[in-house]
């Protein structure tokens, strides 16, 4: 497996950083330190703004809905504000860098983005991931890399990861994530990779995702740096 490489973006363009909500929920003291830090540094580097999902939080709440019979939608907006809530948790930890709250909406995220800051978000609107947001804030701010940290992944896999034969892939094509999120189930707390709104803006802003290990902040940062790392490349 070759390391990847986002060298061919420029370092004064801005990057949304997509955190698995896995790494954030519960809480870890340690690791916010250690997130915190990289971000603060690689912000020195480059404008960064960074998307949060709901994670565990969120998949508790909305199986515990689902049992009593809770519409999609109203399950989703119960992950919006998990989402939010880890969010909120990272603005805090990088508080004054950051606003002190989880930004609402794709305008707020940009305006702190242009005045220096590193804007944190969660969820958006039913009906979307916040895989979604994060294309979605990419596209706004111009952004032409997303980096997907995942909880404990290495990347994209052609099977599922662990399991026997199952390979990382270096990369994949547009066409090839859809087949992918195809096998995925569309409902609330069950995106995983990717889901098809955040495909379609990916595919129609020519917006890349590099894909890697979450768990440590420092191969996050390296990443952003344009350095190279394990994962896979999506674009």
């Amino acid at each position: 497996m070759k390391a990847l490489s986002s060298d061919a973006d420029q370092a004064a363009d801005p990057v949304v950083v997509k955190l698995s909500g896995r790494l954030l929920s519960p809480p870890r003291a340690a690791y916010l330190r250690a997130l915190r830090d990289s971000l603060l540094r690689a912000s020195a580097l480059r404008p960064i703004a960074v998307v949060a999902g709901g994670g565990p939080l969120s998949r508790e709440y909305i199986s515990a809905l689902r049992e009593l019979g809770v519409p999609e939608a109203l399950l989703d907006v119960m992950g919006i504000n998990a989402a939010r809530l880890n969010a909120l948790c990272l603005s805090l930890a990088l508080y004054p860098r950051a606003p002190p709250r989880a930004l609402a909406t794709l305008e707020e995220a940009a305006e702190a983005l242009a005045r220096g800051f590193i804007p944190v978000m969660g969820g958006l609107q039913p009906g979307q991931s916040t895989n979604a947001v994060a294309l979605s804030l990419a596209e706004a701010v111009g952004a032409k890399l997303v980096i997907n940290a995942l909880a404990g992944v290495e990347g994209v896999y052609d099977g599922p990861p662990g399991s026997e034969g199952s390979r990382l892939l270096e990369r994949v094509s547009y066409e090839e994530m859809e087949a992918l999120v195809a096998k995925n189930p569309q409902v609330a707390g069950a995106y995983e990779l990717m889901d098809h709104v955040a495909l379609s803006i990916a595919r129609r802003s020519s917006i890349r995702v590099l894909f890697v290990n979450g768990e440590e902040p420092a191969l996050i940062e390296r990443a952003i740096r344009g350095e190279r790392v394990v994962g896979t490349l999506l674009g």
